[in-house]
């Protein structure tokens, strides 16, 4: 039998009947997949006359790595092989009860096509950092067969890549990766997370493997395939943000709040932001990031959210924006630049931690996107680039801007590249 981890095992106990979706990520040979699969074989086993399938974007690796490898693996733990039949063809296992798991590939359309002329009681797809949104949705549709007293569910795992990519958005941000659009709570609760890291799973790891192998890596590698960590683009110049459901009531009873806006129209958003700061900690909820909001509208919107009495720390390069807030009974005050005050701005956020509320879409896709400037050469400059920004400077405003005289802002200071 199989002697499971502690995180395994843990995981064993997280099913719940309510949710349909379950993504495991983490760093490499962290047990992930093996996890998964042996669970795939207890299903078939438990329902008679089950299909399953464990997909992969290569049907090539898929067959190496999951039909001649992990599953064999797991029927030899679990001492069950005397149930099984490996039909080699076809890379199908077929059980004795009638179940069978099927492996194959996202590689071709003829292999698609193959998987769409079954329904299966289980869909997991390995590895989901190289499969596009596009074909997990097509293959989705597949997750039909009705077996008495079986859930129906979805596995995926994953070394996690970049924020940007789908399986972050759909499951850590709980958006539309296509549209942006928040799925509802209802929706969104049948979608769960759990990581797993190889220090999960050293027990099963050679000595030396971890200390030799992983934590050696370059930083960008290391926190990819030790910590199993979501990254971000290459040059990002903020990585010390992450997202929470909401701003906790004890931040919100006791941290400094202000409002911060960016000013925009046609092209670039309006944006304002709902601030709580902490010591070293900021909350951020967004407010509006929206374009072609007159003033007077962006006021409205505003008032919904604060009295009049609260600090709005707005760009001081529109004074007349600023004059039309106030009319409208809002605390608008101009934000306090000084000489080289973006870098400054920049270098104060790189020193919190910054927490994100999940349904502020338009600061999160700001955050993964905001990078450095590279020369011909592809060196980093110490100077952003001018896209991605609307969140950031409104955050600026806000917290470093808002209070300061312009004697305390910095005229050069170090980043760190």
């Amino acid at each position: 039998m199989i002697d499971w981890t502690k995180k395994q095992s843990t995981a064993l106990g997280s099913f719940d009947p309510k949710v349909d979706h379950y993504l495991f990520p983490g760093g490499a040979r962290a047990g992930k997949t093996f996890f998964i699969v042996a669970c795939i074989v207890i299903r078939a086993l438990k329902y008679p006359k089950s299909r399953h399938l464990i997909a992969r974007h290569r049907y090539n690796h898929a067959k190496v790595s999951l039909f001649m490898d992990t599953l064999p693996k797991a029927v030899e733990l679990m001492g069950v092989k005397s149930l099984t039949k490996w039909n080699r063809t076809d890379t199908v296992l077929e059980f004795t009860n009638g179940s069978e798991i099927w492996v194959d590939g996202l590689d071709s359309s003829d292999r698609v096509e193959k998987i769409l002329g079954r329904e299966y009681a289980t869909i997991f797809f390995n590895e989901v950092s190289q499969i596009g949104f596009h074909a997990i949705t097509t293959v989705r549709t597949r997750l039909a067969q009705k077996i008495d007293k079986c859930h129906n569910i979805f596995l995926y795992d994953c070394n996690p890549t970049g924020r940007g990519h789908w399986a972050y958005k759909e499951f850590i941000r709980g958006i539309n990766p296509e549209t942006g659009v928040e799925y509802p709570v209802t929706t969104w609760s049948r979608y769960k997370s759990l990581d797993m890291n190889p220090y999960d799973n050293a027990e099963n790891l050679p000595d030396g493997f971890i200390e030799n192998s992983l934590e050696s890596l370059p930083e960008a590698k290391r926190k990819r395939f030790l910590l199993g960590e979501w990254s971000d683009p290459e040059g990002v110049i903020f990585q010390n943000w992450s997202i929470i459901e909401s701003v906790p009531e004890e931040i919100r009873k006791r941290g400094k709040r202000t409002l911060s806006c960016d000013f925009g129209y046609s092209v670039d958003p309006a944006v304002v932001l709902d601030l709580y700061t902490m010591g070293d900690e900021i909350y951020i909820d967004e407010l509006v990031y929206e374009t072609g909001l007159t003033n007077s509208m962006l006021a409205k919107r505003v008032q919904g959210y604060a009295p009049g009495y609260t600090d709005f720390f707005c760009d001081s390069a529109e004074p007349k924006s600023i004059a039309e807030l106030k009319a409208h009974g809002l605390n608008a005050k101009p934000a306090i630049k000084g000489p080289d005050s973006i870098r400054a701005g920049i270098d104060f956020l790189l020193g919190k931690k910054l927490y994100i509320t999940r349904r502020s879409n338009g600061c999160i896709q700001d955050a993964e996107n905001y990078t450095w400037k590279k020369d011909a050469n592809e060196k980093t400059l110490p100077e952003p680039v001018a896209d991605w920004d609307h969140f950031w400077d409104a955050l600026r405003y806000g917290t470093f801007f808002g209070s300061r005289p312009k004697t305390t802002v910095p005229t050069s200071r170090p980043f760190g590249l």
